[in-house]
Formats: C-alpha cells, sequence, structure tokens
C-alpha cells in the first residue's frame, strides 16, 4: 500500500469516527416528554377562563377544534373588509368550549348591549339590545351580530348558555372601528360548599342555605341547601359572581346576610373542577340585655359590663360599655352559667351569676349601682 492509499484510508475513517460521535451526542441530548406533561408548544388561550389545559392528548380538558383547521371568523385568515361605507357595525367571533362542557349545551345565545340607561339622552331612547343564536356546526362555534347602530357608548357582549359561565367583552363600534372579530368561552361551574360555624368552630346543623345571586352576569339561579351534622352544604356547580348567603332556622333569619364571590370553575390537575367554599360564622347563644342605673334609676353610661363563663375549663369573656341610656347588650351567651360583672369609675363594684339555658329566650337585667363611700 502506498502512502497515498494510506492517507486517504485514514482520512475516511476519521471523518466517519466524528458523525459517529455527533450522531450519539445529539441522541444523548434528546429528553423524552412524559404523557400528560402540559408544557406543549400550544399557548394558553387567554379566553380560556375555566384554566382547563390544552393538552392535545388529553380526553379532558381540551378545546374543540375543526379536524379541518380552524374556520372561525376571528382564527381564520380572511381578506381586509372594506368598511368605508358602512352605516352600521358588525361583531362576530368565535366561540371556545371546554371538551367537559360539550354534553350540557343545549344553544349559546349572544348577548349585545348598549352600556348607557333611558336617561342619559334627551330623547329617552332605549338603550340597543340584540341577540344572536351561536353556530354549533362542524368546527369552532360561531356568532355574527349584523346592524349593530353606531354609538358613543360601549357595547358589552356576552354568552349565554343555561348552567355555564360565559364570558364577556366591552368593545365599541363606531364608524372608525365598525367590525370586530372577537373571542369569548364557556366554562364550566365551580363545586361550592358552605361551612356554617358558631363562634367555638361548633356546627350548626340543619340550617336552610340560599344563595342569592347579586349583580352580573345575569340569568344565574338561585340555589337552596340544609346543612348536614358537620354543618356543611354543598353546591355541585356554581356559576361565578357573586352572591348573597342568607341563612334560616324553622323560618326565622339565622345570622347576619353574608356576600360571598364565586369563581369560574379552574382545572388543576386532572378531571375535576377544583372545589371552592367559604365558612359562615354565626354565633350561638342567648341575647342579654343589661341596664345599668343609679339608685335614682338614671342610666349610667360608660359602665365596663363583662360576662364571664365559668363553667368551661377555658373561660370566655365578653366585654362591653353601656351607651348613654346606661344599656348594653350581649347578642350570643352560650348555655351554661356566667357572672355578670359591672364596673363604674367612683361606684362599687357589682357582680351577678345567671344561667343560660338552651334554647333560652331573650333575657334582660336591671342593675343597680351605688357610690362608693368616702370618709
Amino acid at each position: 500500500m502506498n502512502t497515498r492509499t494510506l492517507s486517504l484510508l485514514i482520512a475516511t475513517l476519521c471523518l466517519g469516527a466524528a458523525a459517529g460521535m455527533a450522531f450519539f451526542s445529539q441522541t444523548a441530548q434528546a429528553v423524552a416528554v412524559p404523557a400528560g406533561d402540559h408544557m406543549s408548544d400550544v399557548g394558553l388561550d387567554p379566553a380560556v377562563a375555566s384554566g382547563d389545559h390544552l393538552d392535545a392528548d388529553a380526553t379532558e380538558g381540551t378545546f374543540r377544534k375543526s379536524e379541518h383547521g380552524p374556520i372561525g371568523f376571528a382564527t381564520a385568515d380572511r381578506k381586509v373588509e372594506n368598511t368605508a361605507d358602512w352605516t352600521s357595525g358588525v361583531i362576530r367571533g368565535d366561540v371556545k368550549l371546554a371538551v367537559s362542557v360539550l354534553d350540557q349545551i343545549a344553544s349559546i345565545t349572544v348577548v349585545v348591549e348598549e352600556l348607557r340607561n333611558n336617561f342619559e339622552t334627551d330623547t329617552f331612547t332605549r338603550p340597543v339590545r340584540m341577540y344572536a343564536q351561536v353556530d354549533q356546526g362542524e368546527g369552532t362555534p360561531t356568532f355574527q351580530v349584523k346592524d349593530v347602530p353606531f354609538s358613543e357608548y360601549p357595547y358589552r357582549v356576552t354568552l349565554h348558555a343555561a348552567g355555564l359561565n360565559g364570558s364577556v367583552q366591552t368593545l365599541s363600534v363606531t364608524k372608525q372601528q365598525p367590525l370586530h372579530d372577537i373571542v369569548l368561552a364557556i366554562t364550566p361551574g365551580a363545586p361550592f360548599s358552605v361551612l356554617l360555624r358558631d363562634q367555638d368552630s361548633g356546627a350548626h346543623a340543619n340550617v336552610d342555605l340560599l344563595m342569592r345571586p347579586v349583580g352580573l352576569p345575569n340569568g344565574r339561579p338561585r340555589l337552596a341547601g340544609k346543612t348536614d351534622n358537620f354543618g356543611s352544604v354543598v353546591f355541585e356547580s356554581v356559576l361565578a359572581g357573586n352572591y348573597e348567603l342568607l341563612a334560616t332556622f324553622e323560618g326565622q333569619q339565622f345570622g347576619e346576610v353574608e356576600t360571598i364571590t364565586v369563581q369560574p370553575g379552574t382545572r388543576n390537575y386532572g378531571r375535576k373542577i377544583q372545589g371552592q367554599g367559604h365558612v359562615m360564622t354565626i354565633a350561638r347563644g342567648a341575647q342579654l340585655d343589661v341596664r345599668v342605673h343609679d339608685i335614682n334609676g338614671y342610666g349610667m353610661e360608660q359602665c365596663t359590663i363583662t360576662a364571664t363563663a365559668t363553667d368551661r375549663r377555658k373561660l370566655t369573656e365578653q366585654e362591653g360599655k353601656t351607651d348613654n341610656a346606661g344599656r348594653l347588650r350581649f347578642a350570643n351567651l352560650q348555655p351554661g352559667t356566667w357572672q355578670i360583672t359591672v364596673q363604674c369609675q367612683g361606684f362599687q363594684r357589682v357582680d351577678q351569676q345567671i344561667t343560660v339555658q338552651p334554647n333560652q329566650e331573650p333575657m334582660q337585667r336591671e342593675i343597680r349601682i351605688v357610690r362608693v363611700r368616702t370618709r
């Protein structure tokens, strides 16, 4: 073998070795993505209020898409519209649907409302309110609202589907902006639990609870339930928005009305919607009204009254000062033995003991105080 042939053979072997090293180096750097990993190349759609996944392989938490690509108004490639001669506007768009809500949808309505009241103009013209059905044909559901009057006031565009959350968008329809392509979403309600507790974290059982919708969005139903032995009531699907919680016992209001906010349903792991909840504290016990007066019967203000439970290992105290009529109310004294102590500057201290029975009717006490004798 001559020198030239030997050199060519060595060069060929070196090139082969370099190519092999490069191939195995690339193979070693490749990392397999575990099944179900949500860090895919599909970005999170801002219209997804529910937090559902966009995992292409998941059977739950995905959005319905056309097998032939996007065909909606907001996502499809289309030519630029010439709106120069338009005398009214058009609002059109796509509806994102979580797979978990597909079997719950009968129909979807889009509502366009002009955001002004009847008295903002001299003509007392009613605000514009328009409706349109969403086309749920194959592929992305779409809607189109035509002949929307130009207005100096904005329009609120809302989706309505019975038993589900519909997203909202506010926009302006004017001569300068007559056409809008938007994306809205339909998302599920959330499981919501309410716990009724007293001041010592004890459960209130057999209490009727009403969740009453307040404000927008419209169309949400009232929800009613009764607490179990643990003081809890669970509503399986609650739509997003503000609610008033009203508790009643044997037909009478029980505690104060509270206002809460329910968020849209979110899906963190698996197929279940994440639950939400609220603890409603309603103090338990009987009402005691105390009036402090002097020997002439005049009410004594700014006297300190302390109620102390004496039949418990852990003493419980409630304290307050009398008003200008000498009165003070303890709204909730639990059944048991209580010591009532009255202290007022320049007067002798007074101690009395009372017993609160279960289902005790409201009580009243008149306590007379006398001045401290001075020599």
